[in-house]
């Protein structure tokens, strides 16, 4: 078992990883590059963090999850809208 500080780095970190996949994002939208790579990899570490936090494995705030959902849905109506147009 780990112990609070590990646990407290690993959610760091893995919440680090999800912010960067949703900046890449971001940016390549701006950019009006390609952005469904980005959106992938933010949708694959952010479906992996709730997971981890649904079977608390990690320990996220309410705000926390509701703020990468919401970022999901997000990328997911965007995706929607680039592959209807």
């Amino acid at each position: 078992m780990s112990s609070p500080v590990e646990e407290i780095v690993s959610v760091t970190e893995q919440l680090k990883e999800v912010q960067r996949a949703l900046d890449l994002f971001k940016e390549k939208q701006q950019k009006r590059e390609s952005a469904s790579d980005a959106a992938i990899e933010f949708v694959e570490k952010a479906s992996l963090v709730l997971d981890r936090a649904e079977r608390k494995e990690i320990l996220l705030t309410d705000d926390q999850k509701r703020r990468i959902r919401n970022n999901l849905l997000k990328i997911r109506s965007s995706l929607v809208r680039n592959m209807e147009g």
